[in-house]
């Protein structure tokens, strides 16, 4: 049986995730990454990012590569610690898109991309996530060639 305090932790920590998700779709990146510790690692097929400034740095990108960006959470489980979330991305490609595989021009195209991030809370902060989505595809979508690791 789970426990009333249980119960309350993970929904505390399911409303930190949406907090997140809903403040950088308001492009309010400071609310984005309020409910990670500053030493917080994400790690997606880009690459791993390590504290605040990184993870904001990384959102900001993708930000100035589809201004017009929405997610939809499409679904989200909760387990103590640990919140699972999918959900979709949509935008076009009007702005750079740099990172870790360099620096992808404009496109002007269109994308949709389903993505998986699984966050690990530690004393009520997201202290690991860990998002998943087909970079392979993303490229197709964008008809630029694949990176080469």
């Amino acid at each position: 049986m789970i426990s009333l305090q249980e119960k309350k932790r993970s929904a505390h920590n399911r409303m930190a995730v949406n907090d997140s998700i809903a403040s950088y779709a308001k492009r309010d990146f400071d609310g984005a990454v309020a409910s990670y510790e500053d030493d917080a690692e994400v790690s997606d097929p880009t690459g791993k990012y390590v504290g605040k400034l990184e993870i904001l740095s990384q959102l900001e990108s993708w930000t100035t590569a589809f201004p017009d960006a929405k997610t939809e959470v499409t679904n989200q489980i909760t387990d103590g610690d640990r919140v699972a979330t999918a959900f979709t991305f949509r935008g076009t490609h009007t702005g750079p898109l740099a990172g870790t595989m360099g620096t992808i021009a404009p496109t002007g195209r269109r994308v949709e991309v389903q993505m998986e991030l699984v966050n690990w809370f530690r004393g009520g902060k997201i202290h690991r996530a860990r998002e998943s989505f087909d970079l392979a595809g993303l490229m197709d979508q964008l008809g630029v060639a694949r990176p080469t690791h």
